[in-house]
């Protein structure tokens, strides 16, 4: 019963990643959401109280493999080698298909709604806490200067996606930001940070 539980929430959070993507988060409807589904409103509303509720589930979902980019991130190691590895994991999970989806969602509906503040609240501040309370520690440890460690992180993701700005508002992945050449924007990304926040 568990697992066919789990089975139909998922099957509904799907459907209504589909139905945000192609309505936007004010006009998607739970009615239309249980119906893409396959059933009834009763039951959506059984897993879900609210369409807000059901919004948190689906950015959930598709901020798992970001989320998991910030979990990598543990003081004390080697500085340099870990913010590469962050930031790799990061750009990977930036531009996959459902960190595209949910930009989708938040850009076509964010100013007329409250989804641009559940998306701020629930997935990037705190992503940018998780770093920033990273780039407190390595300061408390000395391997980062004394600096405000929320301004540190901001300037490391500004960074990482300062070569990828064009990607990411138009689609082109491929080619403006393919796979290959990450890496090195990445690496080149560290050592700009490194070299205003090392220490000397």
């Amino acid at each position: 019963m568990r697992t066919k539980s789990e089975n139909k929430r998922q099957g509904l959070v799907a459907a209504a990643t589909e139905v945000f993507v192609e309505r936007g988060y004010e006009a998607a409807s739970m009615s239309e959401i249980s119906a893409r589904a396959g059933g009834s409103k009763a039951t959506l509303y059984n897993y879900f109280p609210s369409k807000e509720a059901l919004f948190l589930d689906v950015m959930r979902s598709l901020t798992a493999e970001l989320s998991s980019a910030y979990v990598k991130l543990q003081p004390g190691g080697d500085l340099e080698e870990m913010l590469r590895t962050f930031g790799i994991a990061f750009l990977d999970s930036l531009f996959s298909p459902q960190l595209r989806a949910l930009h989708a969602i938040v850009m076509g509906s964010g100013s007329r709604s409250e989804v641009g503040r559940l998306f701020y609240e629930n997935g990037p501040k705190t992503g940018w806490t998780r770093l920033s309370e990273f780039m407190a520690a390595e300061m408390k440890a000395g391997r980062l200067r004394e600096a405000s460690p929320w301004t540190a992180a901001m300037h490391f993701h500004g960074l990482l996606q300062s070569e990828c700005q064009a990607a990411m508002m138009t689609g082109l992945i491929d080619e403006l930001a393919p796979a290959s050449e990450r890496p090195g924007r990445v690496a080149d990304a560290v050592k700009v940070f490194l070299a205003a926040y090392g220490v000397k």
